[in-house]
Parts: C-alpha cells; structure tokens; sequence
C-alpha cells in the first residue's frame, strides 16, 4: 500500500478542511467537508472520474493533508483564507483579487474632505464601496462635488500651499472654502453629512433636508441660498433619476448573477441601496470547468464577502448555493444579525437576477474579445472550437448564388476579416453555366473559378470557405477546390431553413442555439452574401430588361440605355415618359427622344 493509498484509509471521520497535492508538494485543491473521510474517497470512485475536472486533478494527486474544525462553519472560514493565501489552480477562485478603490470621506478631521483610497484603515472615516471602475468613480465624486462642494486638498487642515489660500475648486463651487472661512464648520458639516446620506442610497431624505432649508431661506428672503439649495436639490434628482430600480421603501440588497463559457467566468453584483442601484461589481472566477452552478455560486458568494466591511440584510440569487445553510450561519456571524438569501422566480427581484445576468453576460463577451489580438470578433474564436479548425478563421469568404428559373445567374464572394466585412474584396461573378437552373453546378463555378485566382496567387488563401445551402452545394464546392488543387482549406454550408451547420463528407450538420457566437458569425457572412449576389442579380436583370425593350431602336445603344434607366428607374417609366421628359435627359436629345416616344406607342 502506497502512501496515497494509506491517507485514504485513516482520512479523518470529523469536519475539516482537505489539501490535495502534487508530487512537488504543491497544492492542487483545498476543499471542506462534514465528513473528511466520505468526501475525499468520492474523488478516488468511479463517480468522481467521470468529470473531466476531477480526473485531471485525481491523476496528478500524490499527497492528502487535511486539516479538522470543531463546524463545518470553521471548515468554510479555514477554506477561504487557504484558497487566497495558497491560490490552487483546480478551485474557483476570483482571479481580481486586487485592491479596489473606494470613496473615503474623513469624518475624524474638523473639516471632512473626500478622496479615492484603496485601503480602509480603521481611523473613524467611512467608506463607500468598492468600486471596480476606477474611472466611473472619479466622474461620481466630480459630480457629486458640483452638488456638496467638500474639499478634496489633502492634510488635516484645509487648504493648499504654506499660506493655505484657497486653490480653483472653490473658484469653480467644488468646494466651500473653509480654509479662508467662507464656510461654517456647522454648515460644512451639514453638506458632508448629506453626502454621505446620498451615497448610502437615501437621496430622497436628501431632497427632503434641502426642500425645508429652501423654503426657510426663502421666508427670510434669502434668496441667494435658496437658489444654491434649489440647484442642489435639482443636482440630487438628477443623480437620483439616472439610479432609480426600486421602490424607495425596498430594503438594501446585493444582486448575484454569473456566466461562464468553458473554464472563463464572469460573476456580477449589482448593489442597490434604499431602492437605488448604486454600483456594478465585476469579477473574474477563475477554475470554474465543469463545476456546477451551486458550487460556483458558493464560491462567489463566500470569497465576495470574505473581505467586505458591510453585508446588506438580502442576497438575491439565481439558485440555491451549495452548502447555503452554511453559508446562512456564517453571513449571519459576520454580519451580527440574519442575512436572508433569495432565490426569486417572478416579479422585481427576478427581474433584477436577469439584468446581473445580462451584465455578466456582457462582461464575458467583452473579455473574449478583448482577449483576442487586433480586436477580433469572438465568434471567430468559436468557429475555431466548434469546427475544429487549426487556426482561428480570421479570414472567411462567403458565395451565394441568385437565378430567377436559371435567368441571368450570378454569384457573390464576400470576404470578412477578423469578424469585420471587409467590403473592398467583395467579387461578383456573372455566371457562365447556361443549361438551365443548377445551383450544384452554379456553384462549383464561383468557388472553383475564386480557387484559381488564390492558387495562381492573385489572392491569399481564407482560413475557411462558406457557402449558402446544404449537402449538394457543400459537395459541389469541394470538388471544385479539389480540382484546383486547394482541398485542404476548410469549407461549411449553412442551410437557411434550420440554419444548420453542413459538413463536408457526409457527416451529421451541427445545430448550435442562435445564441451561439460561431454561428451568429456564419449568419451573418452568409447573409451579407445573399444581400450581394440578389442586388447584382436585380441590376443585371433590369438591363437586360431595358436592352430588350429598347431593342431595335436607331440611336439607343448600351450606352443611352444606361442613361434612360437611371434617369427614370425603370423600363416601364421610360415607355411612359413623354417626349419632352426624354429629351431632358442628358446624352438623348429630342430626336431619340422622338423615336423612343414612337417606339413606345407602336407596342
């Protein structure tokens, strides 16, 4: 019996936390347990194998340390500080694990003043946050100054300089001036509390404070002060209107929601304060695989909470977390009162999960994109996973035919680049089969008459070839790139009725959600295709209708045609047209004009 095999056999009957590693010594996991010795034998049965996650972590375990508690509330606090301290790749983990800045206001100074921090000493300031977009902050605390003008110098004492005179923010009414006393201490002390009040979410106990101080300033027929209570009050609305969810009487809550796309994921809480929603957090979790949605769930939810200084009295949930009787007890302890957690199916707060999952959403498709090099369109990187392609299909070419009964066939190419239309390669072909309607044949023509011009080296070569339709197109086009000696780019149909996904060689179409990147990138190549090939169609259709009607006609060649039918639109405008509407036309003159009135009236 091996070492391994001899911790399985006296693995603890107690709570606890376990470490699973490596044959260096290093950490691959940390997890808790009620019972040590049930959940750590679980990865080692033929249950645990089944997870990819879990073999890949099973076939690199080497060593078991595990760690007893008196609860399994000790085991989880025991488990968060090792998953932050040790940082283990095989659990989920929020990969921001920066410091975020909050907004500090200095109440333990005789003149508060507000500034952005990324620590928060316990030294009698209260701090709002965090926030994660540092930017949005500081456009925040601007405004707000413009509304609660408060110092921003720095030191105890206000003011800049060695004489301490007042600086341009108090030129400019983002802040009061005490350092030359143009401002009480009672009345500075009344527009920080009113900040603070404000960005507790209590904006309308705000408005309510500078509606009374208005109306009393203007009893006393101080108008100019009910003018700056008056514009403040305006400014807090303002700020407030941009901010309103919910009912003012509804209690602060905090909003979780979380998407992932393979091992990415982006958790989202939206924090809502007195009915407002006051803030957007986003972070990366890390280690996510195949874990299932309660279990990423707990671990957003026990790392967020981890280091944060307040914890609102409701969490709304997409799901029961795992272990979320555990997690009540310990948010309880933490906050010193019950912390109710919600897992809303209809009204509001469902409407409220639905919105942190469109941002989070959002979060992870911005990430893919902003992942890739050169700005490339996520799809791209899709299409290279679901097709399995070498390389991502940075450059596809799209065809399409259009025919009405095989009447005036042509064919469209167009080329999309890193996602992007790339509208200045776009090709037509005027089609040189002439047996009759053959999409199948039609085809084979544009894509193999491309695939010469890309051989002989007049093009570069698409990482992938589309065209519009089913099994019979798709094997068409192939025999065509064989036949020009370009069989090894890859090539899909997309058939319009399902919008199936077409393989080459017979093998089963793939139907992905229309959700799904790749294939919303293949909709799109396909129609902006089809949009090419009907308008070039339309076009060759119209003068060849116009060189029939005009057919015969001393003086009308191609040339007037042209002229005749951008002028009036169409063949029929022109046989209506009368004589001295003809002749205006540029390049006509009025003894074709004559004729074509004459021709006109005689069919």
């Amino acid at each position: 019996m091996d070492a391994l095999e001899q911790k399985l056999a006296h693995l603890p009957k107690r709570s606890g936390v376990y470490l699973m590693k490596d044959a260096k010594g290093s950490i691959l996991y940390v997890g808790k347990a009620i019972r040590l010795d049930h959940r750590v034998r679980s990865y080692f049965g033929s249950g645990g194998r089944n997870h990819p996650k879990q073999a890949a972590l099973v076939a690199r375990v080497r060593d078991i340390e595990t760690i007893v508690t008196d609860s399994e509330m000790e085991a989880l606090l025991l488990e968060m500080t090792l998953i932050k301290e040790k940082r283990p790749p095989f659990n989920i983990r929020l990969k921001d694990d920066k410091r975020f800045p909050y907004l500090k206001i200095t109440l333990g100074e005789p003149y508060p003043k507000a500034i952005i921090t990324r620590r928060t000493p316990a030294d009698g300031s209260r701090y709002f946050g965090p926030y994660t977009d540092a930017g949005a902050l500081r456009r925040t605390l601007k405004m707000a100054r413009t509304i609660f003008p408060i110092r921003s110098c720095m030191g105890r004492r206000p003011g800049r300089g060695p004489r301490y005179r007042e600086c341009l923010d108090y030129h400019i009414r983002r802040c009061g001036g005490p350092c030359i006393e143009a401002v009480s201490r009672e009345e500075y002390g009344h527009l920080v509390e009113r900040l603070c009040l404000f960005l507790s979410g209590r904006g309308e106990d705000v408005v309510a404070t500078l509606e009374r101080e208005m109306t009393a300033a203007s009893e006393r027929l101080d108008y100019e002060r009910a003018g700056r209570y008056r514009d403040r009050i305006r400014g807090v609305e303002r700020l407030m209107g941009r901010q309103k969810m919910l009912a003012a009487r509804e209690r602060d809550l905090d909003v979780f929601a979380f998407s992932r796309d393979g091992d990415r994921a982006f958790g989202t809480v939206l924090q809502v304060r007195g009915g407002n929603v006051l803030g957007k957090e986003t972070r990366r979790l890390g280690g996510t695989g195949d874990a299932p949605a309660e279990e990423i769930l707990a671990a957003f939810l026990t790392q967020y909470y981890r280091d944060a200084d307040r914890i609102p009295g409701e969490i709304v949930l997409p799901t029961e977390p795992a272990g979320g009787e555990t997690i009540r007890a310990w948010l309880r302890e933490k906050a010193g009162r019950a912390v109710a957690l919600r897992l809303p199916r209809r009204g509001r707060f469902a409407g409220l999960v639905r919105l942190a999952e469109e941002n989070s959403r959002l979060d992870l498709e911005e990430a893919r994109g902003a992942s890739t090099r050169g700005g490339v369109e996520p799809g791209v990187y899709r299409l290279q996973q679901i097709l399995d392609l070498p390389v991502p299909p940075v450059h596809i070419e799209g065809f399409d035919i259009s025919n009405i009964q095989g009447t005036n066939p042509v064919a469209s190419l167009v080329v999309f680049r890193a996602g992007q239309p790339a509208r200045g390669s776009y090709r037509r072909f005027t089609m040189r089969y002439d047996e009759g309607p053959n999409d199948f044949a039609m085809m084979a023509e544009a894509v193999g008459r491309r695939a010469a011009r890309i051989v002989s080296g007049e093009f570069p070569a698409p990482s992938l070839f589309l065209v519009d339709g089913g099994a019979g197109q798709v094997s068409a086009a192939v025999t065509a790139l064989d036949q020009e000696g370009l069989g090894g780019v890859p090539i899909v149909g997309l058939a319009k009725r399902e919008e199936e996904i077409v393989l080459p060689g017979g093998n089963a179409p793939l139907r992905l959600p229309r959700s799904d990147e790749g294939l919303k990138l293949l909709i799109r190549v396909r129609d902006e295709a089809h949009r090419f090939a009907v308008a070039f169609h339309r076009s060759r259709r119209h003068r060849e209708t116009l060189a029939s009607a005009l057919d015969g006609i001393p003086g009308v060649g191609r040339q007037r045609r042209i002229l005749l039918l951008k002028a009036f639109g169409s063949v029929e405008a022109v046989q209506r047209a009368s004589e001295s509407e003809l002749a205006r036309v540029p390049g006509i003159g009025r003894v074709v004009a004559r004729r074509i009135r004459e021709a006109a009236d005689a069919a």
